[in-house]
């Protein structure tokens, strides 16, 4: 997994290419939102999950944690197909802002 934060002047997008698997992979998505929040509180945060199919359970409950009780302006771009089907069987689209990455 490669993981690459950009700053925009409204948004921060941070992209992820390759399957998330490991506790170190979820550990540096959670690091790399943690901080982008930190430096830019009032940006729209943008996870752009390029390829991976699954995401592990750790960071899907940091991401509704942040959202929800945090209050974070973050939201979840998917590219595959078969990740987005998964979280909308369990109900998260809308809890956690997910929409497909374009191109």
């Amino acid at each position: 997994m490669d993981l690459v934060t950009k700053v925009h002047s409204e948004h921060v997008n941070i992209l992820i290419t390759g399957t998330i698997k490991t506790i170190g992979n979820a550990q540096a998505i959670k690091d790399a939102i943690r901080q982008a929040h930190e430096q830019h509180p009032h940006s729209i945060i943008n996870l752009m999950i390029q390829d991976s199919f699954i995401i592990t359970s750790s960071v899907i409950g940091f991401l509704i944690k942040s959202i929800k009780m945090d209050k974070m302006n973050l939201h979840v771009k998917v590219g595959s197909e078969e990740l987005y089907e998964m979280l909308d069987d369990m109900n998260l689209i809308e809890i956690m802002n997910v929409g497909r990455v374009k191109g």
